[in-house]
């Protein structure tokens, strides 16, 4: 055989193994990173987060912000199970997850709050919206606390929406679609601002993305600009991604809801295939309810100190929270619809109330020169009270000017049967009174008077909250 003769057998002999077995190192193959939603397997998945930084709130002449500094861990163990999409884009990520604990440590000029998942809420579905995920309990209505809590960026939900179309090799990049990119930092309108995705590199099947972005937008109406860094590792032989590392600042001004923020977080998520025993089987979630609906929606509103619960959809905003009172705001788009005060009364004699003509007083007493005149007048009655738990509900719409604004207020006076009685004043600008129509009656008779806490339970009530100062 001839030398090149030879030569030309080996360089066949070559291509045929490379072929047989080729290998994924090898930068010219091309992966696909998508996750089937119909295999029903679990995962397991830790994820930690710290945040520093500071929070402002307006001074009393409301010119000039108040600094606070901001600290906050949080720590969520929680088995998944993806679920069918219930529409397009953000609303094609769905799963339903079993919470083992979910807790936080947040301090706040030198006061510390501990919120944890109750843990009768174990069971949590998240499905995503384009301001972000969702979250709510099958069988009951959560507090706004555990929203907050369960809301951490980076959840696991939405990194799949960094996930490319198409498959890709190493040194590939992408940007994600507007809704994904918009899904990932939950802003709830995006001016400007993108993602940008890079396949780094591959290792023991672990394929590494690097992503990065700049967002200006708005959350409850707040201009913010949000930045995201981090890198998310996908398992390309068993088609699930496995962990991810964030790092995210935002900057947020003072808005009608909420404080301004000049905050980073950096978020360590961990996923793994679960193994043994399941917490999400088709037996265990046979029954349970997994679509939302108004009621499981609602957000639950408990005082201790009152003994009063109350239930309020999304749209309303906890924005102050002292022993003697408590103010909500109403945000719809980012606009600014209606604001709603709960403080309660003095105890009177059990079957008894505030007489109805010294509440009329006191509402005119209370407006002072705004006050120009009554709408209405009338005892709510039907399957909401009178028969069922004995609570007594007077409603009162007023009108007036507040500086050259036309407004409407709209009061309630509830008492329960042994006395306790509590007062509401809604107060909505008339130029929206058509968005807010009834909503004022939804709160108003939700609201339910508990048993008198005991000492040790009273100990247990939330720090307060007060976004005014």
């Amino acid at each position: 055989m001839k030398p090149m003769f030879r030569m030309t057998v080996r360089c066949l002999l070559l291509v045929v193994i490379c072929g047989a077995f080729p290998t994924r190192s090898n930068a010219a193959d091309a992966f696909s990173l998508t996750e089937d939603y119909t295999n029903p397997r679990e995962f397991a998945v830790t994820v930690e987060m710290k945040v520093t930084g500071k929070m402002q709130a307006s001074a009393g002449d409301k010119k000039t912000a108040i600094n606070m500094k901001l600290n906050a861990e949080a720590e969520l163990d929680y088995d998944e199970r993806r679920l069918p999409p219930a529409g397009r884009d953000s609303r094609a990520l769905r799963c339903v997850r079993y919470y083992r604990s979910a807790h936080a440590s947040i301090q706040v000029d030198g006061q510390t709050t501990l919120p944890r998942l109750r843990q009768k809420n174990k069971l949590i579905v998240a499905e995503g919206q384009p301001n972000g995920v969702r979250y709510h309990s099958p069988e009951r209505p959560l507090f706004f606390t555990e929203l907050e809590l369960l809301g951490a960026p980076g959840d696991s939900l939405s990194v799949l929406a960094l996930l490319p179309t198409r498959d890709v090799e190493i040194g590939d990049t992408w940007k994600p679609d507007d809704w994904a990119a918009q899904f990932f930092t939950s802003l709830e309108a995006v001016e400007k601002g993108g993602i940008e995705c890079t396949a780094k590199s591959l290792e023991n099947d672990l394929l590494q993305v690097h992503f990065a972005g700049e967002f200006t937008g708005a959350i409850y109406g707040a201009f913010t600009t949000v930045t995201v860094d981090g890198d998310f590792w996908f398992d390309v032989k068993n088609s699930f991604f496995t962990k991810m590392v964030l790092k995210q600042t935002e900057k947020r001004t003072i808005g009608v809801v909420s404080q301004g923020l000049d905050v980073e977080a950096q978020v360590t998520l961990n996923r793994a295939l679960k193994t043994g025993k399941k917490s999400l089987s088709d037996e265990s979630l046979a029954g349970v309810p997994l679509e939302p609906n108004p009621a499981n929606l609602l957000i639950a509103f408990d005082s201790n100190a009152w003994n009063v619960r109350f239930y309020h959809d999304r749209l309303w905003h906890l924005y102050k929270h002292e022993r003697d009172s408590a103010a909500f705001r109403l945000v719809d788009h980012g606009s600014f619809i209606a604001q709603c005060k709960i403080a309660p009364l003095k105890t009177a004699k059990p079957g008894e109330h505030l007489a109805e003509d010294r509440f009329l007083k006191d509402i005119q007493t209370t407006l002072g020169e705004q006050f120009q005149g009554v709408t209405s007048v009338e005892r709510i009655k039907g399957n909401a009270v009178d028969g069922e738990d004995g609570r007594y509900i007077y409603r009162v719409e007023t009108f007036g000017k507040i500086g050259d604004h036309e407004v409407t207020w709209i009061h309630y006076l509830i008492a329960a049967s042994d006395g306790r009685q509590i007062a509401l004043i809604f107060t909505v600008g008339k130029d929206v009174q058509e968005k807010f129509e009834g909503r004022d009656l939804q709160l108003a008779t939700s609201i339910e008077f508990l048993p008198v806490a005991t000492s040790a339970q009273q100990a247990t009530e939330p720090a307060q909250v007060d976004r005014t100062k």
